[in-house]
């Protein structure tokens, strides 16, 4: 259900990693390519886990790709894959959802967040928070997001994750937490020349702090670096 590999898009260098918590998860990532090397990026996070999620995912992430294939607009996506989730599973079926379209040539991010964590924009060593949006998609079908866009700049990293990094435990029951993930993302871009490393670097700091304590939910990381 995930791609063979991240696309090969001129002037980015992107990477994605998922990590389930057990065989069955409910964390997708996917990418859409379009002409004129135009890609889309999408991250999402089912409620729930095993089987039900898993079966939850595949129909979201085939109703995205049907929509995003055929309307530019994001919002207008993320209303039609709403509805359809709205139509065929009970209120207590929802995800949270990023979708993205990278415009390359113009250099050039549109985004809309459904009530997903926000991901980071690392830029000159602040992070920034692509909030754009709206609630989650699955419980009201008249519901309607905004999107938002921006242009990209040289050196500029995007990452996009799930809450199962900023929720992961150390013994201590204390939360890995968005404050040591900015901490540990701009520590790994400014260390860091491609997207792997980053995402590794992510990973690494956020095993240092949990050491061998389980995990209880699934973990995806996108990055997107601008060469």
């Amino acid at each position: 259900m995930f791609p063979a590999a991240p696309p090969k898009v001129p002037g980015l260098d992107i990477y994605a990693l998922y990590d389930p918590c057990f065989e069955l998860g409910g964390d997708f990532y996917d990418f859409h390519k379009f002409e004129a090397h135009n890609v889309g990026v999408a991250v999402c996070d089912v409620v729930g886990k095993g089987v039900r999620a898993s079966l939850l995912m595949a129909s979201i992430r085939a109703s995205l790709r049907a929509h995003a294939a055929n309307i530019y607009d994001m919002s207008e996506v993320l209303a039609r894959v709403n509805r359809d989730l709205c139509a065929d599973t009970a209120i207590s079926d929802f995800a949270t959802l990023f979708y993205g379209v990278i415009d390359a040539p113009r250099r050039r991010f549109t985004y809309a967040n459904a009530g997903h964590p926000p991901p980071l924009l690392i830029r000159d060593g602040r992070c920034c928070h692509l909030t754009t949006g709206g609630g989650v998609v699955g419980v009201e079908p008249a519901m309607s997001w905004r999107h938002d866009s921006f242009e990209l700049l040289a050196g500029d990293a995007i990452l996009i994750y799930t809450d199962g990094l900023t929720e992961a435990l150390n013994f201590q029951d204390e939360a890995f937490g968005p404050s040591r993930l900015e901490a540990a993302a701009l520590e790994a871009v400014a260390g860091s020349a491609n997207a792997e490393a980053a995402v590794r670097r992510v990973l690494w700091d956020l095993r240092r702090f949990t050491g061998l304590q389980k995990r209880f939910d699934d973990l995806t990381l996108v990055a997107i670096r601008v060469l």
